[in-house]
């Protein structure tokens, strides 16, 4: 082979090689650029002779690599791997910078010095094992912690910035809506600026989900790259302000992966680039996907945890319940049987007064009927309460059920009254189970009221005439707005009623009228009384 030919083929070789392969002159200028050069740095030959090699680096280290080329000219090492002080990285003609592997070799020919510099882009394989380490982190940094805040915190916190500039976690509720819960910035200042898009209220999931939404993919289950930054934004704040804050802060790009654990949708993950024209690539879908998946896991750990810490709880109240509230019939049962006994002589007979024997049924009734409203608390928890439904006379329930009332009311002092109108359509319901609920809400009402006051139940037919609404007001003291919302939860109490009951009666309510497919509702103000209301539905 002719001298002319082993040239011309290494000529070739060195044009299709996938490394950039540049030589220099004695000044480190470019006198040679192969076509693997132009690919990695997006610069054509004619472009970069003459040029120094300085052109190809990241402006902040120009000058170490000055001093470096000049040590290694001047050297007697003729060949060595650039990378071996310090990793190096390339800069793009767009103004990318990349990881790179370089090694450097001295030729003399005729007592001329070359430099040949061969050059791999490794960002590829450099952003994999960054990605592998980031999720190997993860997961033991998730798995570390069982609190809800602290495993949000962590799951905005750790992809950044490898897959975006700003993360927004959002989740979805059992009731069709989506909170923002979580948001994290690479730069500590501009996470002061997302904190205020974080809420702990919830916003309503449109019937159709937009494409660009977190909700869409939560559901779906398919990560997506929005590349309309102004769909994502409109679609992930219906709050003008909020959606404004957004915008300031930036976003190019945005990465959603969805967040699932077992089947089940649990929310999404937002990876946002803010820098114009910076975007997400594949490589970072399949990271951020693994990402998700163990996010996910966390997330429904600290779920089952938490709801295992609220078992645990409702079981000391429960066992608090039957401890203080059976007592009080359970021992009127053993003094009264004791009396009995003690009245004995030698195996006489005892005579018995029939209201001892109706002290100790009214007791054993009050012991069954808390053991009773527990066994409902649990049905209704689970979602296996039975209801009857059949076609009902509700004037008659609710006469009946006011007529057991009336010597209650006495007691107390009290005027319990009705208004029933006889002439209102039947009902679709469970008879003794909404005589329950009325009884349920009678006994607050009598127990509530001051003596000298009054308890007055109304009966009547919707505008609509689909529903009948039954209503029970009394002239008590009426209910602090604070504790309204926590009316129908199950064993609450207000802190001023001091264990004045099971707190069961309400919850039991609200799961009775919830099982018939009505409402249950409450108007109430310090001062002024309080109406607690429940809907049937017309036969």
């Amino acid at each position: 082979m002719s001298e002319r030919h082993s040239q011309a083929a290494l000529s070739a070789i060195i044009d299709i090689a996938a490394d950039g392969v540049i030589a220099l002159d004695e000044r480190f200028r470019i006198v040679r650029y192969n076509k693997g050069a132009e690919r990695i740095f997006q610069w054509t030959e004619e472009e970069m002779l003459g040029e120094p090699l300085d052109r190809l680096l990241p402006l902040a280290s120009r000058a170490v690599h000055r001093g470096h080329m000049r040590g290694f000219a001047t050297g007697e090492v003729d060949a060595r791997r650039m990378a071996e002080r310090r990793a190096i990285a390339g800069v793009r003609r767009n103004g990318e910078e990349f990881s790179a592997d370089a090694s450097i070799a001295r030729v003399t020919v005729d007592g001329e010095r070359t430099f040949m510099v061969v050059i791999r882009d490794v960002s590829e394989r450099k952003r994999m094992e960054d990605g592998q380490r980031m999720l190997a982190m993860a997961g033991w940094v998730l798995a570390a912690s069982l609190d809800v805040e602290s495993t949000l915190a962590t799951i905005a916190e750790m992809p950044l910035p490898m897959l975006g500039d700003w993360s927004l976690v959002e989740l979805l509720t059992s009731d069709g809506h989506i909170r923002r819960a979580a948001a994290s910035h690479v730069e500590a200042m501009r996470g002061a600026e997302l904190s205020p898009l974080v809420s702990s209220v919830a916003h309503p999931l449109p019937a159709l989900l937009p494409y660009g939404s977190t909700a869409r993919v939560a559901h779906g289950g398919e990560p997506v790259i929005i590349t309309d930054a102004q769909r994502w934004l409109d679609a992930t704040f219906p709050n003008d302000a909020d959606r404004e804050r957004a915008a300031g802060i930036g976003a190019s790009s945005v990465l959603i992966v969805p967040l699932r654990a077992g089947g089940r949708a649990i929310g999404a993950l937002s990876l946002v680039r803010s820098r114009t024209g910076a975007m997400h690539v594949p490589d970072d879908v399949s990271i951020a996907e693994q990402f998700g998946s163990s996010a996910a896991l966390a997330l429904e750990n600290t779920r089952l945890y938490q709801e295992s810490r609220q078992a645990v709880r409702e079981r000391d109240e429960l066992m608090a319940i039957v401890s203080h509230d059976l007592r009080n019939p359970v021992n009127a049962i053993v003094m009264l049987t004791g009396a009995l006994m003690a009245q004995s002589d030698a195996g006489a007979p005892v005579p018995v007064e029939l209201e001892q024997l109706q002290a100790v049924r009214g007791a054993a009734r009050q012991t069954d009927g808390l053991i009773q409203d527990l066994q409902d608390v649990t049905r209704i928890s689970a979602g296996r309460l039975h209801v009857d439904i059949r076609t009902c006379d509700i004037s008659d329930m609710v006469i009946e059920t006011c007529a057991l009332f009336e010597s209650t009311a006495e007691a107390a002092e009290l005027a319990l009254t009705h208004s029933v109108p006889t002439n209102l359509p039947r009902v679709q319901a469970d008879g003794p189970r909404i005589q329950q609920v009325l009884s349920n809400l009678l006994v607050n009402a009598i127990k509530f009221t001051p003596p000298g006051g009054e308890v007055h139940v109304d009966v009547s037919l919707s505008s609509s005439g689909r529903n009948i609404c039954v209503s029970v007001r009394d002239n008590g003291p009426g209910i602090p707005s604070e504790d309204v919302p926590r009316l129908f939860e199950r064993y609450w109490q207000a802190p001023r009623l001091m264990r004045a009951g099971s707190g069961l009666g309400l919850f039991i309510a609200k799961g009775i009228i919830d099982a018939h497919g009505g409402s249950i509702s409450v108007d109430t103000a310090l001062g002024r009384g309080t109406t607690m209301s429940f809907t049937l539905t017309v036969a």
